[in-house]
């Protein structure tokens, strides 16, 4: 596998129990065009990925099932070019597509078309439950462009802690987050095995383990 990410992926071999998986991957990036000052123009500098990429082979073989329970809700950010292939990730982690979530942006940028939004494919492990929030809107509009190149809003963060019940994971992460478990090559991965607390009925409840 690569390690387009500082942390190791042999990291992530071990952990499950989470309810809630969030992942932004690194995609590679196909034919994004020649810019100079914002205009197409012949000679202008090549548009280049400013982090690794990760092969799609390799983002499908992360064990990223082995870490969800049952009822897990997964939350994939996907690119308009590598739309395609988030379904087959989802798949390939073992998660069923249930729904998309556009984020729409004030401004954006393409090769042949001006892309001003970005999709999470939501999907679910085995069993559809919706413990907390249901019937929210899918589009998420919050008025303004990110601060730097791949950063996701926080009102998306806001939404998936709405909706899906902890313990929660965060792949790919760009910064800690509380009462999350996180792993990335831009966050102090705090990734440790969450522990369950079962009654009579089953599971009630889990908190992070990091002893």
């Amino acid at each position: 596998m690569s390690e387009a990410n500082g942390n190791s992926l042999h990291s992530l071999v071990g952990l499950s129990g989470f309810r809630c998986i969030v992942a932004d991957p690194p995609w590679q990036w196909g034919k994004c065009g020649v810019w100079k000052l914002g205009k197409k123009r012949k000679g202008g500098a090549k548009l280049e990925c400013p982090y690794p990429t990760m092969t799609q082979a390799d983002i499908e073989g992360m064990p990223v099932g082995d870490m969800a329970e049952p009822d897990a809700h997964l939350w994939l950010w996907t690119d308009n070019a590598n739309l395609h292939n988030g379904f087959h990730v989802m798949q390939a982690w073992g998660f069923k597509y249930m729904a998309p979530i556009h984020w729409v942006k004030p401004s954006g940028c393409g090769h042949w078309w001006v892309h001003r939004t970005q999709t999470i494919l939501f999907g679910y492990r085995q069993k559809c439950r919706f413990p907390q929030a249901r019937f929210r809107p899918n589009i998420l509009t919050p008025g303004r462009d990110p601060a730097r190149h791949s950063e996701k809003p926080e009102e998306a963060f806001a939404l998936i802690e709405a909706v899906s019940p902890g313990p929660r994971l965060e792949l790919f992460a760009r910064r800690a987050r509380p009462g999350w478990t996180v792993w990335g090559n831009e966050v102090e991965a705090n990734a440790a095995v969450p522990v369950a607390k079962h009654t009579d009925d089953g599971v009630v409840g889990k908190g992070n383990h990091n002893g």
